[in-house]
């Protein structure tokens, strides 16, 4: 039983994990980047296109969304 249980948390702690760093970590680093080219990246139409094939273009965007949370703790760290 507690072998079940502890399959059923690191899932649910999988799932919570990859929802963070989707969508919260994507929402960081598309701002980021359009604020960054003018607006000229990333460009959704092109992502839908694109869903049959996969995300690579949203994972790096939440990529370097976690890249600037990162980056902005250790610069808020130095501040202090």
């Amino acid at each position: 039983m507690e072998t079940i249980l502890g399959a059923v948390g690191s899932l649910i702690a999988g799932l919570l994990r990859s929802l963070a760093f989707y969508s919260v970590f994507y929402a960081i680093g598309s701002v980021a980047l359009k604020l960054l080219t003018l607006g000229r990246y990333p460009r959704f139409m092109h992502m839908r296109e694109d869903a049959r094939r996969g995300f690579p273009e949203f994972e790096l965007v939440a990529l370097f969304g976690l890249l600037c949370t990162i980056g902005l703790v250790v610069l808020l760290a130095r501040a202090v």
